[in-house]
């Protein structure tokens, strides 16, 4: 036989239980409403990685180790697009020798709609190629 205290417990709990069920969902729905569209702002760095270097070819110039990125947008999107960018990847493929700038480079990142990048930092990157020469006496390549 239950005590007492189970069977209030139990009487508790059930009672009105559909009314308490919709309480929960209004809730939980009032909860991600207000989650999702909460605007922030956010600094996300991240490295720099060069691709598809022209073979015969270097980097004769320092590029900076990361570009700072301020994004602005609903809290779980810019949580999404934390994830879905760890490094600034800059494609060089049929880039040539010498100059070239690269600039709008939020256009490189992979943003979900709602999310707005609002400073970035360098504005653009300036490439420098030169051609590798190759000591006969050490096989180094040096630019």
């Amino acid at each position: 036989m239950a005590s007492p205290a189970s069977d209030i417990f139990r009487r508790c709990c059930t009672r009105n239980l559909k009314l308490k069920l919709l309480s929960l969902m209004v809730a939980c729905c009032i909860w991600g409403l207000t989650s999702f569209s909460r605007k922030t702002h956010v600094e996300l760095n991240l490295p720099v990685q060069l691709q598809n270097v022209p073979s015969g070819y270097a980097q004769a110039s320092q590029l900076p180790s990361e570009i700072r990125f301020t994004l602005s947008g609903p809290t779980l999107l810019i949580e999404g697009a934390r994830r879905s960018n760890r490094a600034f990847k800059l494609d060089l493929r049929g880039i040539g020798p010498g100059r070239t700038l690269f600039p709008h480079l939020e256009s490189s990142l992979k943003l979900p709609d709602g999310v707005k990048v609002t400073s970035i930092s360098p504005a653009s990157l300036e490439i420098n190629l030169v051609k590798t020469q190759i000591r006969q006496s050490e096989g180094d390549q040096h630019p």
